[in-house]
């Protein structure tokens, strides 16, 4: 080190003891409303079409006339179905009403999902929309499975190719 490096790092500056932020802390915001109000929403995903009607209540949910552990036992089922009002932060808010048929299990949870998604933009879009949206609830999954073609054994699979 040279003379002139020793005395730059020898300057009397004060030491950083605390750190600030610039901004603010964040601003509560304002409680969210409880249900207020019934709405219904159509859900479609692969061969599944579900009506769902939600209207303020306990938080119970019926589905096809079963509860929605008799209806979907698998846990990831429940928490796909449940998702809109989780992300809206209304569990327990709305009693959920389902009519559901066509698909399988996980065609179905997704179909009740759209479903419960559409039913709370209808009742206060203002409100619930922005955040349903974010979360992607509100687009419609359009993948659905490719037909079989004519000379392979399913859609793609071809039969195994012989040279002789």
């Amino acid at each position: 080190m040279s003379v002139n490096e020793t005395e730059v790092l020898d300057t009397d500056e004060p030491e950083l003891t605390e750190y600030t932020s610039e901004s603010e802390a964040p601003v509560e915001a304002a409680p969210r409303p409880t249900a207020s109000a019934p709405g219904a929403g159509t859900g479609r995903r692969k061969q599944a079409i579900a009506r769902v009607r939600i209207v303020p209540g306990t938080g119970e949910w019926k589905i096809n006339g079963r509860t929605l552990e008799e209806y979907f036992p698998n846990k990831v089922h429940q928490q796909i179905v449940n998702e809109p009002l989780t992300v809206l932060e209304l569990d327990g808010a709305y009693d959920v009403l389902v009519r559901v048929h066509g698909g399988g299990p996980s065609g179905q949870a997704g179909a009740v999902r759209l479903g419960v998604a559409r039913s709370l933009n209808g009742v206060d879009a203002e409100l619930n929309r922005p955040a349903l949206k974010k979360a992607g609830l509100l687009t419609r999954d359009a993948r659905v499975p490719e037909r079989k073609k004519a000379g392979l054994k399913k859609a793609r699979k071809a039969p195994q190719y012989s040279k002789r």
